[in-house]
């Protein structure tokens, strides 16, 4: 299998824990986001709390012992994002109306202050604060925002803007801002296009452990229980 893994920290700093990962599947044209509070028995931790304290190797060994294993990882700073995307502008749909909180600074605490963004269908054009905003916004007003609808609003925005040809390649070649472990990644990540697979990795449950919120890898349910949800389904189709 040839993969790659990409992490940005959620802070302009190499101590920071990892915002963003995701797992980049050459081998079958997929990519797939890892919520960063997955647990991993490895370290202990949160999975987004490996590179904070070994670096892109130990995140390499955490992600590989949940499933996810790769030849190289890349990991970029906070200002590897801003620099990139400074001066750039995309077009993202939007199938809904989408109102969140969002700090006042986009490296802010919510709790320190917010202020209302919004999205509306049936697309809007994203630049400057406002790409950061529909990257990193979870606070929903309604109150049912989650990390996973954050993610799949970053697969929409990676795809917007790898179809109109945006070029990484200048701040991943930084060695201030990129740091990168295992073999070299670029190449394989030139391969990357709009028309691969991405999705979320949500095959998962909340829980607690050392008294933290996290979640595991979900269980799969016993073959009887599945075999009973078939009839079922099949049951309701009859009588329909």
């Amino acid at each position: 299998m040839a993969a790659v893994v990409v992490a940005i920290l959620d802070r302009d700093n190499w101590d920071a824990n990892t915002d963003i990962t995701v797992f980049v599947d050459v081998s079958r044209r997929r990519l797939t986001w890892v919520p960063r509070d997955l647990w991993s028995p490895l370290i202990s931790d949160r999975v987004n709390a490996a590179f904070a304290m070994g670096g892109g190797g130990l995140l390499l060994d955490a992600l590989a012992e949940l499933g996810f294993s790769a030849q190289s990882a890349i990991c970029l700073r906070r200002g590897a994002t801003e620099a990139a995307l400074a001066g750039a502008s995309v077009r993202v749909p939007v199938g809904e109306p989408l109102d969140f909180w969002y700090p006042l600074l986009p490296t802010s605490r919510i709790e320190d202050g917010r202020k209302l963004v919004s999205f509306r269908p049936p697309g809007e054009t994203l630049s400057g604060e406002r790409l950061h905003q529909w990257i990193g916004a979870r606070t929903m007003v309604d109150g049912h925002g989650t990390d996973f609808h954050r993610m799949r609003r970053q697969i929409v925005f990676l795809r917007a803007l790898i179809a109109q040809g945006f070029d990484f390649r200048s701040v991943l070649k930084d060695p201030a801002l990129a740091r990168i472990a295992g073999e070299d990644p670029l190449p394989m990540l030139a391969r990357v296009t709009a028309g691969w697979r991405m999705q979320v990795h949500d095959w998962v449950d909340d829980a607690v452990l050392d008294g933290k919120m996290v979640l595991v890898p979900r269980k799969p349910k016993p073959w009887w229980r599945r075999q009973i949800r078939r009839l079922r389904e099949k049951l309701k189709r009859t009588r329909a």
